[in-house]
This record gives C-alpha cells, structure tokens and sequence, in this order.
C-alpha cells in the first residue's frame, strides 16, 4: 500500500511537469494531459480505497455502519477539495470557499445520526448505574 501512494505521487508529478511543458508549448493540449493525470491520480485513490475496505470487511452490524460513514465523509472531503482547486485554478476563489463550506456542511449532516446513536448508547448505560 506504501508503494502504491508512491506510485500515485510519482504519476501526480510527472504529469504536472508535463502538462506545464506542453502548456508552455501548446495550452490546448496541456489541458487534456493536466486531465489525463488527474484521472490516473483519482483512479489509484479508488485502487486504494478498495484497499481499506477489503481490509475493514471484517467489521459487522453497527461498527461497519461507522466505518461506511467515516468513507463517506473521507470521499466528501476529497471530492469538495478536489472541485474547491479546480475552481481556485479557474481565480474563483469565492465559488471555491463556497464549495469547501458545503463540503464540510454534507459531512456535519452525515455525522449527525452517529453522533445521536452515541447519546442513546451513553444514555442507555448511564440508565444501568
């Protein structure tokens, strides 16, 4: 798994450094490489997340419940930040602020249930004493 985010960096970077190359040579077609790389990059991230879950799959009931929110949340995260530095790349830095607060709103509202089974289960011992 060490190896594979090495990978990713390694294609991450030489992409960057090509696409600012052919941009400096042709804009066009840096854009499509620039686009390539992103890709190959969001692909290895979606090689790696069936890493982590194939390794979580032992979880059952209400703790594979968590983890499925925690990777929900992981993947809102990715993709706010994802769109927030297409658009700061774009010079809106406005639309991108807007996007990363919306991003950080969708995961409050996935966390919410968790948070109220954690109160019913500290509510439930508590009624034990």
């Amino acid at each position: 798994m060490e190896l594979d985010i090495l990978k990713i960096c390694g294609v991450a970077i030489l992409c960057s450094v090509v696409g600012a190359v052919v941009g400096a040579l042709a804009g066009g077609i840096a854009v499509a490489v620039r686009l390539c790389g992103l890709a190959l990059v969001l692909g290895g991230a979606v090689s790696l997340l069936g890493d982590v879950t194939e390794q979580l799959s032992f979880l059952e009931g209400e703790s594979a419940e968590y983890v499925s929110i925690m990777i929900k949340g992981l993947g809102i995260v990715t993709l706010g930040r994802i769109c927030s530095d297409v658009c700061r790349d774009c010079g809106e830095n406005g639309v991108a602020a807007a996007v990363e607060s919306c991003a950080r709103l969708a995961v409050v509202l996935l966390a919410i249930p968790s948070v109220f089974s954690i109160l019913e289960a500290v509510e439930a011992l508590i009624s034990r004493i």
